[in-house]
């Protein structure tokens, strides 16, 4: 394996991005980092710490650096000024809110800032929205997974169940899927979308083992 092996891994929520990222890095045996419980965990942090949280203008001037740390560790549990906020990242409040937090330009700032540091001098395979556009735009591998809003719709409620245990109508679930695309595609700062050199892989009707081979094929290759 070449030193500093970038690999990056995008797509629309629920596409199955984690758990191939998850499987990968075994396959691999090299770490991955998923970005997307580090929007979720600043959501977290900034719903329950600042009281006027909706207020764009206070987020954007609230001074990430010297008040906040960050740390995602290897089992993907997700670290706010030392506290483990891990629990929390897939509440109904966070999942409403991630997206409009992830809209704000000194939150995105911060956090891919932090995210070039984490992938600085290490093989590394990084899962979020932004990766082979903005955070690892030079990638030696780039994947966009994607499928229908259904499945994704499924695959959100069994891991919510996963998580935290609740149980979402599937309609419900339809809808707040729709409306993050709708969010994550048309911010004007980063949106969601494939780089122009990424493998689009569809996997609504393969399985995360044959979406990993794909994947893990093009690498060894």
């Amino acid at each position: 394996m070449i030193d500093n092996l970038h690999i990056a891994i995008d797509g629309p929520a629920a596409s199955g991005k984690t758990a191939s990222a998850k499987k990968l890095s075994k396959e691999l045996k090299i770490p991955y980092i998923d970005t997307g419980i580090m929007y979720r965990g600043l959501s977290y942090y900034l719903l329950t710490e600042i009281k006027d949280f909706k207020n764009k203008k206070i987020i954007e001037n609230f001074d990430f650096d010297n008040n906040l740390s960050i740390l995602v560790d290897e089992d993907q549990k997700l670290f706010i000024n030392d506290r483990d906020i891990t629990q929390y990242l897939y509440t109904e409040e966070v999942t409403k809110l991630v997206s409009f937090f992830a809209s704000i330009e000194a939150v995105r700032v911060y956090l891919v800032k932090e995210q070039k540091i984490m992938a600085k001098n290490k093989n590394l395979i990084m899962v979020g929205r932004d990766i082979g556009t903005v955070v690892l735009p030079n990638a030696k591998y780039k994947f966009f997974l994607d499928c229908n809003v259904q499945t994704r719709a499924n695959r959100r409620i069994d891991q919510e169940k996963k998580h935290c245990g609740d149980i979402v109508d599937i309609d419900k679930k339809l809808d707040q899927i729709k409306k993050r695309d709708l969010i994550d595609k048309s911010r004007e700062l980063s949106p969601l979308k494939s780089a122009k050199d990424a493998i689009i892989i569809y996997n609504d009707h393969i399985d995360l083992a044959q979406t990993v081979i794909l994947m893990k094929n093009i690498v060894m290759e």
